[in-house]
């Protein structure tokens, strides 16, 4: 190794758990291409700033060194505290791995300022790392912690000499703490370790068919403290043959970097384009592919899909839309969906304007992201099959999620996640819906500070709390629903997705001619007039000035018409209202705050 840097020597070893990091980074036939592409906002314009993999190494030097100098010794855990996505967030994450320390990220868009200090406290974090937006009375909530802004400490920083690295980190360290969201209780600290995030990588090269010479750029616009751009970022900093474009946040112009992105080209160059210059840059790119083959991730959730659609049908997409589908469709651009259902709405959008249909990612923030996923260009049918599926006789639509990556992670469904149960861990049977469980080096190594509920969560290496409900199709795993997001009628357990969906069509057929766009509608179960049973409570958003002026019709006549209308006993409407749906960034419905709705 004998990288860029004269005289380079380090305590990091191919023994460390720090050194494919290392090694990335000192690759000399890299060392002056570009890397990095940090895109922020200037008012509504996406500007672009280019870093090269040497460059961006000292800047890892200097995170590292600024660790050093406010006090972060080795196993020490620090707080990220950003407001966005910054360039500074993974320089200081990479910074941690040179020198040992642990990154905990904190959420923030929905972290208030007293939540963020309680992570702090509970992780018992030494240092936390801000930016110039992060709120002001977050320094005092945490004292004596210090609350050190970022930017500065790198811009006063010099490079750490590669000699005081720490070489004494092992595959079973702490390499990141991500809290879940809390959307079922309080979020927890997940320990993720450096085996987890070696195993990921491992995933991802088998899973997106990234050999060794395929140059890999991932286009990463979701939250830096997710576990998804975490994975992602941690990736492209191991692999020598990456990119990073890092958007501040999503904007209409991401869809010009994914095009940037597949040409090979910085995002400065391509947002001056014209359309046929975008046409012969799209096209040169394709006729190189199979000489000089890269693969362009972009993780998405399904709302972004929704994003697309919308720019396409109002002309405001901010590259030529021929150009863009050609691109996206014949550059090696993989469309890595994850984080909600993806149904055949967002199937047909993709292959309208993408010319491609979307490969689905599935795991949790415990799973170091990552538990199974659809094949490249997986045949419609297979999506088909979970759309379609009854079990005993009742819809039992279900969302095409692949298979487990052998040898690296593990999927089955069983009937119970329960100890107490007489079929805990008891395969489920061919196309019966039950509870998907997972194993691999990927699983978490504990909740911070909660043994208890480390232990109850893991059994024999399976991770038994991923909440979701699904099943198997000849061999194929479909997700159905979130064991949470149940409702209980007539002794029966229906999903809401499967309510929702039928509901859904109901509505677009019944008084909007088929239109699907017109409103959305969104269930919850919840024991109002029995003991035992569920009232299936419908919230629905009126989405168009077409649909808001039927809001007395459906008013008064949903549920009557909707009741002898379903085919599914459990989509059997017993409450209605009209709202906006509370979603999060993915675009995800929040049970907990329509539970939470007033229900006369």
């Amino acid at each position: 190794m004998a990288g860029f840097e004269a005289n380079f020597s380090s305590p990091v070893t191919s023994a460390s758990a720090a050194f494919p990091y290392l090694a990335a980074l000192s690759d000399d036939e890299a060392a002056d291409r570009f890397f990095l592409e940090d895109l922020k906002l200037a008012g509504r314009e996406l500007r672009g700033t280019l870093y090269s993999r040497k460059a961006f190494a000292k800047l890892a030097f200097r995170a590292a060194a600024a660790l050093r100098t406010h006090g972060a010794r080795p196993g020490d855990r620090t707080a990220h505290y950003f407001t966005d996505n910054r360039l500074e967030d993974i320089c200081f994450r990479l910074g941690a791995a040179l020198v040992g320390t642990v990154p905990v990220t904190i959420n923030w868009q929905s972290d208030d300022v007293q939540r963020a200090a309680s992570k702090v406290r509970r992780t018992r974090a030494t240092l936390a790392l801000v930016d110039e937006a992060t709120p002001a009375e977050f320094a005092a909530a945490i004292r004596p912690v210090r609350a050190v802004d970022a930017a500065r400490a790198l811009a006063a920083a010099a490079p750490l000499a590669p000699e005081h690295f720490c070489g004494a980190t092992t595959a079973g360290d702490d390499r990141f703490v991500i809290f879940t969201s809390g959307t079922t209780g309080e979020p927890k600290g997940v320990r993720l370790t450096y085996e987890a995030y070696d195993c990921n990588r491992r995933t991802f090269e088998a899973f997106l068919e990234c050999a060794a010479e395929v140059h890999v750029d991932v286009v990463a616009t979701n939250p830096l403290h997710h576990t998804n751009s975490t994975a992602m970022v941690d990736w492209a900093c191991r692999r020598p043959r990456a990119a990073l474009r890092l958007l501040q946040r999503y904007t209409t112009q991401y869809w010009g970097v994914v095009v940037a992105a597949a040409c090979g080209l910085p995002w400065e160059d391509v947002k001056r384009f014209d359309g046929e210059a975008t046409q012969r840059a799209v096209a040169r790119r394709a006729s190189l592919l199979a000489a000089e083959p890269h693969r362009v991730v972009c993780p998405l959730v399904a709302r972004h899909v929704d994003f697309l659609e919308s720019l396409c049908a109002e002309g405001t997409l901010p590259v030529d839309p021929a150009a863009f589908r050609s691109c996206v469709g014949g550059c090696g651009v993989v469309l890595l969906l994850g984080s909600a259902p993806v149904g055949p709405t967002t199937v047909q959008r993709l292959e309208k304007r993408c010319a491609q249909r979307p490969t689905v990612r599935f795991g949790s923030t415990e799973t170091c992201l990552q538990v199974c996923g659809t094949p490249l260009d997986a045949p419609l049918a297979a999506f088909e099959r979970g759309w379609a599926h009854a079990w005993r006789g009742e819809p039992c639509a279900g969302y095409y999620i692949g298979r487990a990556h052998a040898p690296h992670t593990e999927a089955k469904v069983v009937r119970s996640v329960d100890r107490a149960s007489q079929e805990f861990l008891v395969a489920c049977g061919e196309g019966e819906p039950g509870f998907i469980v997972a194993r691999g080096r990927n699983v978490f190594a504990g909740y911070v500070g909660d043994d208890e509920a480390t232990a109850a969560a893991l059994e024999g290496g399976w991770y038994l709390n991923l909440g979701d409900v699904g099943y198997t199709l000849g061999g194929d795993l479909y997700w159905q629903s979130r064991d949470s997001a149940m409702l209980i009628k007539g002794g029966s357990n229906y999903s809401y997705e499967q309510i929702n969906q039928e509901l859904s069509e109901f509505l677009a057929a019944a008084y909007f001619g088929g239109d699907g766009g017109a409103c959305a509608v969104a269930v919850v179960g919840l024991r109002l007039d029995s003991e035992h049973e569920d009232a299936c409570c419908c919230t629905i958003e009126l989405k168009t000035d077409l649909a808001r002026s039927k809001r007395a019709e459906i008013e008064a006549t949903f549920v009557a018409r909707a009741r002898h209308a379903v085919a599914c006993k459990g989509a059997r409407p017993d409450r209605v209202r009209f709202a906006a749906l509370p979603r999060n960034f993915k675009g995800a419905v929040l049970v907990k705050e329509l539970k939470a709705a007033a229900w006369d």
